[in-house]
C-alpha cells in the first residue's frame, strides 16, 4: 500500500464519482479547449485530435483508478508523449504547459458537475487534490520521456560531430566532400580557418557540454580536442581558459579548415612538454610562443639524448651544488663576462660568481669558451627541462649517489 499513500485519488471513495455521472467525451474536449485558449501560438488541428485523445485516456485512467488501490497504472502512453513532443521540437515548459492547463480545463468541469450535484466541500477539495496528484504523476511520466528523448537526440548528435571532428583530424586530410558532409549531419557552420586546443581526456566531459555549439569538442585517443573557428578564437579560448580547472591546454597555430590535424598535432605536442610545469601555469599555453621549444624537443630521444651527453660534467656533482652551477651557467650564457650582472641577478656576492665560473671551467673545459660550445650548452640547458616533462614517470637520476 506504500504506493497508495502517493496516489491520493485511489482512496476516494468511488460513488463521488457515480453522482458526478461525468462524461469523458465532453470534458475531454472542454479540456482541450482550455489548452488552444491559453496557448500563445495556435495548435494545428492533428496536435488538437492528439491532445484530446491524450486528456480522454487520462479522464478514463483517472476515474477508473478512483477508489481501486489494485487497479494497475500503466503510463507509459506519457512517456511516449513526452517523447513526441520532444521530437516536434516543443520545450519542456510547453509540454507541462498543455498538463496544467488541461488540468485545470478538467477541474472546471467537474466543480460544475460537483455543484449540480450538490456534492459536500470536502468532497470537492479531495477531489481537487487528488485530480491534481494525478495530472503531476503524468506530467512526470511525459517529462521522463521527453529528457529520454533529449539524451537520445544528444548522444546521436555528438555521435554526429564526433564522426566530423575524425575527419578533420585524419592524416592525410579528409576530402572536402566528406567534411562538408558531416558537417552538414553535424549541423555546424564549416569555417574557413580554425585553429586546435588539445588537453587532458578527463577536461573532455565537461568541455563537450559548456562550449559553444560552434566549438566541435570530444576525444580523441588520449586527449580532448577542441576545434576552434579563428573568426573569435580570442572569445573561445576564454571561454576555454573558464573551463579547464586544474588542467592546462596546448594551442595550435590558426590554419586552414583542411590543416587542423597540422594543428592538433603540434597543439599536443605542446600540452605534452606542459605536463612537468617547464612551461609555467597558464592554463591556456600557445604553439606561437613555444615554436622553438616545439623544435628542439620534435625528435625527444634524441632532445634527451642531446641534453644528456651535452651536460654530463654536471652528473657528478652532488645536489644542491649542482643546481647552483646550473643556474649560474644559464645566467652566464646569457651574459658572458658579466660577474657583477650574474651576481645581481642571482642574489650572491660577484666573488661566489667567480669561483663558480672556475667550477664549471673546470668541469666542461675549453667547451665554456667556444661558441660552438656555448650555443650547445644554451639548447642543453633548454631542452633539459622539457625532455623531463615529456617523460614523466622517468626517475630523475642522483648522480651523487654515485660518488657516495
Amino acid at each position: 500500500m506504500a504506493e497508495v499513500s502517493g496516489q491520493p485519488w485511489r482512496t476516494l471513495d468511488a460513488s463521488v464519482i457515480g453522482q458526478l455521472e461525468p462524461d469523458v467525451l465532453a470534458i475531454a474536449a472542454a479540456a482541450t479547449g482550455q489548452v488552444r485558449a491559453g496557448l500563445k501560438q495556435p495548435l494545428d488541428e492533428a496536435t488538437a485530435s492528439n491532445l484530446q485523445a491524450t486528456v480522454t485516456t487520462a479522464l478514463t485512467a483517472f476515474f477508473a483508478e478512483i477508489g481501486h488501490p489494485e487497479a494497475v497504472a500503466d503510463r507509459e502512453v506519457y512517456r511516449v508523449q513526452g517523447r513526441a513532443q520532444h521530437t516536434a521540437g516543443r520545450s519542456l515548459e510547453e509540454m507541462l504547459g498543455f498538463y496544467q492547463l488541461g488540468a485545470l480545463g478538467v477541474w472546471r468541469q467537474l466543480t460544475s458537475s460537483a455543484t449540480a450535484a450538490d456534492l459536500p466541500i470536502r468532497a470537492v477539495v479531495e477531489l481537487g487534490e487528488a485530480l491534481f496528484a494525478f495530472i503531476a504523476e503524468l506530467s512526470a511520466a511525459a517529462a521522463d520521456g521527453y529528457a529520454d528523448a533529449r539524451s537520445q537526440a544528444a548522444r546521436a548528435g555528438q555521435a554526429h560531430r564526433d564522426q566530423l571532428l575524425g575527419l578533420l583530424l585524419a592524416e592525410p586530410p579528409a576530402s572536402v566532400e566528406a567534411i562538408d558532409e558531416a558537417a552538414r549531419q553535424a549541423s555546424w557552420p564549416v569555417p574557413d580557418r580554425v585553429s586546435v586546443a588539445v588537453t587532458s581526456a578527463d577536461a573532455a566531459p565537461r568541455l563537450m557540454d559548456e562550449m559553444p555549439s560552434r566549438v566541435l569538442a570530444g576525444r580523441r585517443h588520449d586527449l580532448a580536442v577542441v576545434v576552434m573557428p579563428a573568426d573569435r578564437a580570442d572569445w573561445y579560448l576564454d571561454r576555454l581558459r573558464g573551463l579547464l580547472g586544474r588542467h592546462q591546454a596546448g594551442v595550435g597555430s590558426v590554419v586552414d579548415l583542411r590543416s587542423a590535424a597540422l594543428s592538433a598535432r603540434r597543439a599536443g605536442a605542446l600540452w605534452r612538454l606542459t605536463r612537468g610545469g617547464a612551461l609555467g601555469a597558464e592554463p591556456i599555453v600557445r604553439v606561437a610562443d613555444h615554436r622553438i621549444d616545439l623544435l628542439l624537443t620534435a625528435e625527444g630521444d634524441l632532445a634527451a639524448e642531446f641534453a644528456r651527453d651535452v651536460l654530463a660534467p654536471l652528473a657528478a656533482v652532488p645536489e644542491p651544488a649542482r643546481q647552483r652551477l646550473t643556474v649560474t651557467l644559464a645566467a652566464w650564457l646569457a651574459r658572458p663576462d658579466q660577474p657583477q650582472a650574474i651576481g645581481a641577478e642571482l642574489h650572491v656576492h660577484v666573488q661566489t660568481v667567480r669561483y663558480r665560473l672556475r667550477q664549471l671551467r673546470t668541469l666542461f673545459g675549453s667547451v665554456i669558451d667556444d661558441p660552438a660550445g656555448r650555443f650547445a650548452l644554451a639548447i642543453a640547458l633548454r631542452v633539459h627541462p622539457l625532455t623531463v616533462a615529456l617523460n614523466p614517470r622517468e626517475p630523475t637520476k642522483d648522480a651523487s649517489a654515485e660518488h657516495r
